[in-house]
């Protein structure tokens, strides 16, 4: 299982629009702890990385639920955005993968 996990990692990181969302997710996810104690900062920055999200990956539920996720006081420090990134990269290279 997780050796598929990894190939289709692998597989999604050949595309570029993956790797700037994959890039800016972990980069968010990181200012985000840095950021935590000053919600204003974070609000912005959840912002943001939303729309180079929608805007890279175009509307996709998944990071509807990651921005909401964002906004709920105390599961900010839950890396909603690298994990949901992920999850989408996986699934869709998987799909990729067997023609979908």
């Amino acid at each position: 299982m997780l050796r598929n996990l990894l190939h289709n990692f692998r597989l999604a990181w050949k595309f570029p629009r993956w790797r700037w969302a994959i890039l800016t997710a972990v980069l968010s996810d990181a200012l985000g702890f840095t950021v935590v104690l000053f919600p204003p900062m974070e609000w912005l920055l959840d912002g943001a990385t939303a729309i180079v999200l929608f805007g890279v990956l175009g509307f996709r539920w998944p990071l509807l639920a990651a921005l909401v996720t964002e906004a709920v006081p105390g599961l900010q420090l839950f890396p909603a955005w690298t994990l949901v990134v992920l999850a989408l990269a996986a699934t869709e290279a998987e799909g990729s993968e067997r023609g979908y």
